[in-house]
């Protein structure tokens, strides 16, 4: 589960039509607007927890997974209806200004903007744009794991620009849910195995994961944005070697011209877990750097309202416990559409 968080809510973030911008302005005139891209993506990654067929089995549980190199595409877009005489939007689809800003789930909800500057957005989380799974068992050595679904779902509340300056707060909260949880039962089911019944409770993988995030928006230039931001992450798990709190800062540059718009974000996420890991006997530590960045050129070969589109992101986990050390990289290039 670990592997799909950071994945869908750190990496497949950049993976979003174009939006190195800041957050957009509320539409003057009442009306439908939104946005439509296509992307190809190339993924590679170590990491034990991706459920790709070539890495289903593994020989040891102190190494990263097999290297896998995949090819994706993805379709992805946002539709929203402005009621400009109230301020007041309704939406659904991966809002463009959340692209540099290290989150993504495809939401649905409603935007209202207050006369002082500030936007107040309420939003719930009911999909993911590619299946999310992970192994029943992810400890099994010498035999093929098996997969199962993770069932998301949540809700976001933010008050952005307040009051007119580039601050935003925002609440997250998401639920996930193994469809089948069997973690630790092979190695409990091996002779002279140190497991226990009540070991097998602290491997549980389902989670309320908690986020708060702040950040503030700098223009340091004509067409220049700094923004650094902090989040803490609270994951509240069944099994107590599962739980965690995680602290990440980050930084963000945008450069938004009238044809080229950039961005570019580092961040360095920190997570310290709440018990000791009955698998590898020691309580986990993990330390995530990761580096992304968007390209964007805006009506090439003079077609107006597409976008060309290049991603690249990079994040590496290191930890105190190899079975879950890990890198991923990613680059794609879409195409999109403004309306």
């Amino acid at each position: 589960m670990k592997f799909y968080l950071m994945f869908l809510l750190t990496i497949y973030v950049c993976l979003t039509a174009g939006a190195a911008v800041a957050q957009e302005p509320m539409p003057k005139e009442s009306g439908f607007s939104g946005y439509i891209e296509i992307l190809g993506a190339y993924i590679s990654t170590n990491s034990q927890l991706n459920t790709d067929s070539d890495n289903k089995k593994t020989d040891s549980l102190d190494t990263s997974g097999e290297r896998v190199n995949s090819f994706r595409p993805l379709p992805l877009g946002l539709i929203r209806y402005t009621f400009a005489e109230k301020r007041t939007q309704l939406f659904m689809g991966v809002p463009p200004e959340n692209v540099a800003q290290g989150q993504f789930f495809v939401e649905a909800g409603a935007r209202h903007m207050l006369s002082n500057g500030t936007g107040l957005r309420a939003s719930g989380i009911p999909l993911t744009p590619i299946s999310q799974e992970t192994w029943e068992d992810p400890f099994v050595v010498g035999q093929n794991r098996q997969r199962t679904d993770i069932d998301s779902y949540g809700a976001k509340l933010a008050a952005e620009t307040i009051l007119g300056s580039g601050l935003t707060v925002k609440y997250g909260w998401v639920r996930q849910k193994l469809d089948d949880e069997n973690s630790g039962r092979f190695l409990l089911s091996q002779p002279g195995s140190l497991l226990t019944s009540d070991d097998l409770d602290d491997l549980d993988r389902d989670t309320h994961f908690h986020r708060l995030s702040a950040e503030y928006s700098f223009r340091i230039g004509p067409r220049l944005r700094l923004t650094p931001i902090l989040r803490y992450t609270r994951g509240d798990a069944k099994g107590d070697a599962n739980s965690l709190h995680a602290l990440t800062p980050q930084i963000s540059l945008l450069y938004f011209g009238n044809e080229l718009q950039a961005s570019a974000s580092a961040s360095m996420k920190s997570e310290w877990y709440d018990s000791r890991h009955p698998v590898f006997d020691k309580t986990r530590r993990d330390f995530s750097p990761g580096l992304f960045a968007i390209l964007g050129y805006r009506n090439p070969f003079g077609f107006k309202n597409f976008r060309i589109d290049w991603f690249n992101a990079f994040f590496k986990t290191n930890s105190n416990i190899d079975f879950y050390e890990s890198s991923t990289f990613i680059t794609a290039l879409g195409l999109g559409y403004t309306f």
